[in-house]
């Protein structure tokens, strides 16, 4: 009986530290605004106007759609972006937001096939990219290429969420 209730409670803490797991990112939509959702593919609750670089917090990946930890806001002057309240939070495609790679000397990064500094690359490139999260785990996040050729976990310490500045 202990046992399994220790094992209950272990599987519902790495639960509970996996749903905590949040990134950075920006909007790259290129439509007028982008649509918000009360749930993965559901109803329209809310846009970004992306005529202003809006960045976000994500959090709780399921099924190509991130939930937005925070309310977002517009990277020139950190201003929240105004939603009317949705008792099931925000949601948004993985393809409308992103963020910049941070080689800008030319180096070479590795998108790799667990996150792990010593697992097989997938894929390499030396020019900044923009990536797509599609999971987060502790500090690597998993990502796709903005062409959707290519995917695996890259260091956060690699990436830059902010639009307008390099993250130098």
């Amino acid at each position: 009986m202990k046992k399994r209730l220790f094992a209950i409670l272990t599987m519902t803490l790495m639960v509970i530290t996996a749903s905590a797991q949040r990134v950075s990112a920006f909007v790259t939509d290129s439509d007028a605004f982008t649509n918000l959702r009360d749930a993965p593919k559901g109803k329209v609750v809310g846009k970004i106007d992306n005529k202003l670089s809006a960045m976000v917090v994500l959090e709780n990946y399921t099924d190509g759609w991130w939930k937005l930890a925070e309310t977002p806001s517009y990277a020139e002057d950190d201003a929240e972006i105004p939603l009317q309240p949705s008792a099931t939070g925000y949601w948004i495609h993985y393809s409308m937001v992103g963020f910049g790679t941070r080689n800008y000397g030319g180096q070479t990064l590795h998108l790799r096939k667990s996150p792990d500094d010593k697992a097989p690359i997938t894929y390499s490139f030396s020019k900044e990219l923009t990536l797509h999260p599609i999971g987060v785990q502790g500090d690597w996040v998993k990502v796709k290429t903005s062409d959707g050729k290519h995917s695996g976990w890259i260091e956060m310490d690699w990436i830059c969420a902010n639009p307008l500045t390099n993250c130098c």
